[in-house]
Formats: C-alpha cells, structure tokens, sequence
C-alpha cells in the first residue's frame, strides 16, 4: 500500500475513535438513575409510570423483563402515602412476577410499583457485567416490580403479528417444538424459547440456527427470486425489498438481520441496475452503516458474529470447495460453508465464551439440510398463519419429525466427548494473533513468506495451545468470589482445581460456573461440599452437571450427586487431610470451620456469633493462619489475636467502617467481595482484587 492509504487508514481510525466517544451512552442530568441513591434513602417503596418499549421476555428465573420509557417517579411512605413524585426521563429495565406481566405488551402505558436499583458490574472474572449490557441499550438503573398495573387494550401492533404465527406453530407442534420453530423462523429475540433449547443449542454450536441471522435473510430473499425468476427484474426487485423490510420489522431489528438486509439490498440494486455486486464491498458499506447509526453495535457480540462469519463465507468457502473438487459440487459446499464460518468465527467465540465444541462443524454438515427445511416451513407457515391460521397449523404439522430430528441430533451431540470443552479466557493478543494469521493466509506475500504458508495452521493451533500449556505448568492461584453471603473458595495450580462449596443454585449458575469456564476448568478435582443443606446440595448438582467432579468430599453422603463424581469420600472433623495439592482440617460440622494449607494457611469461617468466636478461641490451638475469611460482621478481639492473620477478606454484604479502620490500624491487609469483587492471591504477584485491576472486556476510553 501506498503511503497515502495508511495515513488515510489512520485517519479513519482517529475519527472513529473520537465518534465512539462521543456516541458513548451516557445518562443525561432528568435519566431516572440520577435519582437511585435519592429514592432509595428516602423510603423503600418506589412507583414509576412510563411506556413499554419492547416485548415482555421470560428470565431464566421465570420473571417477565421488559424496558420501559419513565415518565414519573413517586415514593410511597410505609403508610402508603405519597410523600415524593416528579417528572423523568431515561429507560429502565424492569423484572416482575409472570403473572404481573401477562397481557402487557409494546407500547402500553405501566405504573409499576417496587424497588429501584443501580445495576451491578461483573465482580468476578468470567462474571456477566450487568452493568455494561444496560448501557449499550442506553439503561442505567433498574426496576423490581412487585405490582403492575396497566390497561389490556385491543390495540394493534407487531406482538399481535408474533402471537399469532408462535400460537399457530405451538398448536401444531406444542411446546418446546412449536417455540423452536417460530424462534428458526423469527429469531429468539422474538419468541420465548425454553432455556433449556437455548442452552443445549449453544452448547453444541447451533446457536445460529434459532437467531435471526444472514442464513434465514439469505434464504428467504434466495427463495423469493427463484419463484419469481421468470418475472421482470423490476418485480422481483420490489417483491424483494418488501420482504426485506417486513422481515427485518418483525425480527425486531436485530444487528445480524440488518446486516444481511442491507446486503440483501445491494443485491437486489444489483440485480436493477444489471450490475455485479462486490460482496466484500457490500459488507463493509453495511457494517459501516450500522456503525454510523449505532456505535454500540461494535460490542454487540451477535454484530461481530455475523460480520465475521460473513467475511469468512466471501473468501473462504470458494477456496475450500476447489480443494473438494473429488466430491459433488452440493456436498462440497455444504462442508465448506460451516468449516468457513466457524474458522472466522472461532477465535471471537473463544474470547467472549471460553469454550469450544468438537462436533459443532460435523454436526452443522449434517444439520443443514434439516436447518434449511425447518426455517423455510416455518417462514411459510408464519405467512400462511397470518392469512389462514389453520393453513398455517396444517404446514407447521409437516415439520413436526424434522424438528424432532433435530433437537435430536442436538442432545445426542451433547453428549458426546469433547461437545463443550472450556479451554480458558484468551487474551485481546491472542484474539489479534488468530485473525492475523487467518488474514495473512490470504494475502499475496513475497516468495520466501509463501513457503511458509503451510506451517500458518501450526501457528493458529499454537497461539492457542502455547499460553494453555505454559499456564498448566506454572499457574498457582486461589480465588475467593463475589458471591453475597456464600463463602466460595477456589485453588487453581498446575492442572488440578480446587472447590470449596458451589453455593446455591443460582450462585452456581451466574458465579461459579462462568468463573470456572473462563479458566478453563470442565472437571472439578476435588469438591467440598461443607453442608447437606438442600439448597447447597441443589447448587451442586446444578454446578457438576456440566463440570463433574473426580472427587466429592463431604461430612455425610449426598445421594443426590452419586451419578455427578467418581469418587465420594468423607470429611473427617478434627483430623488433618491431603486432599488435592492442599492439607485440609474441618474443625465443626454444625458450623462448619475448615483451615486449609495450600500452601499458606487458611481460615475459612461460616457467620458465628461472638459467644462462638470466642469460644473457638479459647477451645482450639490450630487457628493461627496467614489469611482469614469471614462473613464480614462483628469479629472478636479473642479470635483476631488468636488467628493472627496477615490478610483479612470478608464475603458477606455487610462490613462495617470501623471493623475495617480496627483491622488496617493492626496492619492487615483487608478485602471485602461485595466491594472489591473476587480477591485472588497468585504465587507471584500477591493478593490484588478483580475490580482495582483493569480486566480484559473494559473498553479503551473506559
């Protein structure tokens, strides 16, 4: 390139850079979020009266979660009167029980009675950053909703159209089939689909199937200038455009469907104008567009995606069918589209998902077809069902075994080893590194590089594997997580992981399970389960489902997670144990006190009364240790001077200014997760918390 390109590059990038920052989302001086903390000082129960703006969805909790355009706040006192109220501005994500949300639709004006709340960021590392994801849809404060009240109302709009192709589909096929085929039709964004399909979707690498994406916009545009092939150019150019529209409109305007609606456009000016399209050019003009529009779109990882595996169809796929030229031209392309999309794709999945799945691209060959049935019978059965919803029953029926067959291929594929391997957080080099060696591989170079192209696999493989390895071999490191009132103790080194207690099961869901996956863990070493309690007992076989153990330990038998480890063994109390890489001694079992060498020594306290703490001062000799986690209250002078920690971390919600102040004043190092997130203590570096350092999803100007 000449010099002028690069100093044109540099200066597009300056100006992005500039446009971003300006576009940023930020909460204007009326958005209800400046008024959280005032709210919240001033009474518990808060009323807010705004507009729906987006279709009601189910959380994994069964709660309904909408956002809503405010208009006023009112603070309700104890005695339920009105003792504030003013006019505001901003959205606000609201959850509120399934019943509160039934009949509320796009558009209906609300008055919700509750709570406000500021949205958390991610506390700990692999944690979702609640925060982050409300921003890019320009929300900074949200809602618990204990009451709704609102009008039902005839009135027209876009869910009605939704309603009656998902009600069509769900009486022809019933549930979860009838949602599986709207959401292949319309995109999940659209349809509640069951967490469980969703989940076992992503798990096995066909997530794309049930979201709106280039596929169904490139097949539906395919088949409508195929049936209208022997019209003229200017028909099948309006028909086209009108598709686009209405389904791009009743999708919900999805990054992926604009994209390839834009695209889609191109083609059909294209095809008026007698005209070749350049893809490549096409999809950087669309790309650039949106990001004109919509700067936030450049964190949405669905944008990245689709970009992605856009440009991985345009210059890959040709050069992987003529390296199949033994098989049939049919076969050959349905290989090399998935092997395409997934090799572009692949190193932006393992650096927002950690994980990668060993039968997605075989499983994608063997699916498409059955893919391509199921959408096209479910856009046709949607547009018969808004004509003739029985028509629409009639089609829908025909899907029923292909459907079956499909999820069927999915739980088989799941299965199977290697389906879902976590492979550990990579790095912003190593995502770099990865698509410069795709991107160099299809560059012309000079000779002697040109020899070197074969050995560029090795190098893709080895930025992968290279950091993993020398990880395995010098990685020592316990983490103690943000997990409210649960104490959750981690101990990574050399290959072998470490768990004290999984928590519930929503803590093992939302913070145990991601923080495993981002380091790369999919089997538990050695878990310790310090209480039988119901919810602990849930929380664990929530967790070893999809990380099983090799060893449980625990004071009793756990029936209920017989099938989830290869080995249980018995938590002996009083008694000195190796476990693991670490030596273990549980000091009670009502509460459970357990003081771990791995290999500085650990306190680990359950909440005890001070009558208790000073008890165990003066009953046990073995409690002085370099570090001491407690749930963060009142804490005895007895017990301090008998542990005599260096370093204090507290895991609850609550910790007092002066028992911090008494403990730094003595020279301890203190930490608390609600405030700091995670505390980890790595072999070189020390202890240092997750929020005080700069973790890798933080945007540059951040």
């Amino acid at each position: 390139w000449r010099p002028q390109i690069w100093a044109a590059l540099a200066c597009v990038f300056l100006l992005a850079s500039g446009y971003m920052t300006v576009r940023s989302p930020v909460a204007g001086s009326g958005d209800i979020s400046t008024y959280v903390e005032r709210a919240q000082s001033i009474a518990p129960t808060h009323i807010i009266s705004g507009r729906v703006i987006e279709e009601p969805r189910l959380n994994r909790a069964l709660k309904g979660r909408f956002a809503l355009q405010t208009e006023r706040l009112q603070i309700q006192n104890a005695e339920g009167e009105i003792t504030f109220q003013m006019a505001t501005q901003g959205r606000l994500y609201v959850t509120a029980p399934l019943l509160q949300v039934t009949g509320l639709h796009r558009g209906q004006l609300v008055t919700a009675t509750g709570r406000l709340y500021r949205p958390q960021t991610a506390k700990n590392p692999g944690g979702f950053d609640f925060a982050s994801y409300l921003k890019q849809r320009r929300i900074f404060a949200g809602f618990v909703a204990t009451h709704l009240q609102f009008q039902t109302t005839s009135r027209w709009g876009l869910w009605r159209v939704r309603q009656r192709i998902v009600r069509a589909h769900l009486r022809a096929l019933g549930s979860p089939f009838g949602q599986l085929v709207s959401a292949m039709a319309l995109g999940r964004k659209a349809v509640d689909l069951p967490e469980n399909i969703q989940t076992l979707f992503a798990q096995v690498g066909l997530a794309h199937t049930i979201a709106a994406s280039g596929f169904h916009v490139s097949l539906l545009l395919g088949s409508v200038l195929a049936l209208l092939r022997s019209r003229t150019a200017r028909l099948q150019v309006t028909v086209g455009f009108l598709i686009l529209v209405g389904y791009v409109t009743l999708t919900g305007w999805q990054a992926s469907v604009i994209r390839a609606a834009i695209m889609g456009a191109a083609t059909l000016v294209g095809l008026m104008t007698n005209r070749q399209v350049i893809p490549s050019g096409a999809l950087v003009i669309a790309a650039t567009a949106m990001l004109l529009a919509y700067p936030q779109w450049l964190w949405d990882v669905g944008f990245q995606l689709s970009v992605m595996a856009t440009w991985g169809l345009i210059v890959t796929v040709p050069a992987i069918v003529r390296r199949l030229r033994w098989m049939p031209v049919t076969v050959a392309s349905l290989v090399a589209v998935p092997v395409a999309a997934t090799l572009w794709t692949l190193p932006l999945m393992l650096y927002h998902f950690n994980v990668i799945s060993g039968v997605s691209i075989l499983l994608n060959v063997v699916a498409t077809p059955l893919v391509t049935v199921i959408s096209l019978g479910g856009i046709a059965s949607s547009a018969l069902a808004l004509l003739l919803p029985t028509l629409g029953q009639l089609m829908a029926q025909l899907l029923y075994y292909p459907t079956q067959s499909l999820v069927w291929l999915a739980q088989t594929s799941s299965q199977l080893p290697g389906s879902a391997v976590a492979i550990g957080q990579i790095s912003l080099w190593q995502l770099a590194g990865l698509y410069g060696v795709l991107c160099f591989s299809l560059c012309p170079l000079s000779a002697w590089v040109e020899r070197l192209k074969p050995l560029f696999p090795l190098v893709f493989v080895g930025l992968l594997l290279v950091p993993m390895g020398w990880q395995l071999l010098t990685q020592n490191q316990i983490t103690v997580l943000a997990a409210d009132d649960e104490l959750i103790w981690v101990h990574r080194v050399h290959g072998q992981t470490t768990l004290i207690s999984s928590g519930d099961e929503n803590t093992a869901f939302y913070t145990v399970e991601p923080f495993l996956k981002q380091a790369g863990v999919h089997q538990i070493d050695q878990a310790i389960a310090l209480s039988a309690d119901p919810a602990q007992v849930l929380g664990w076989r929530t967790l070893l489902q999809r990380s099983p153990s090799r060893h449980l330990y625990s004071t009793s038998e756990l029936p209920a997670l017989a099938n989830l480890t290869q080995q249980f063994q018995p938590l002996q109390p009083g008694h000195s144990q190796k476990i693991g890489q670490q030596t273990m001694q549980l000091l009670g079992i009502e509460n459970p006190i357990l003081r771990v060498t791995a290999p500085q020594s650990w306190l680990l306290l359950p909440p005890l009364s001070l009558e208790l703490q000073a008890y165990l001062a003066q009953s046990s000799t073995a409690l002085e240790s370099d570090v001491l986690v407690w749930s963060g209250e009142a804490i005895s002078d007895e017990l301090l001077a008998a542990v005599n920690p260096k370093v204090v971390i507290g895991y609850g919600r609550n910790l007092s200014e002066s028992i911090e102040r008494r403990l730094r004043q003595a020279g301890r190092q203190v930490f608390w997760t609600h405030r700091d997130g995670a505390v980890t203590w790595h072999h070189r570096h020390g202890f240092h918390a997750y929020l005080e350092t700069k973790h890798r999803n933080a945007q540059p100007w951040a």
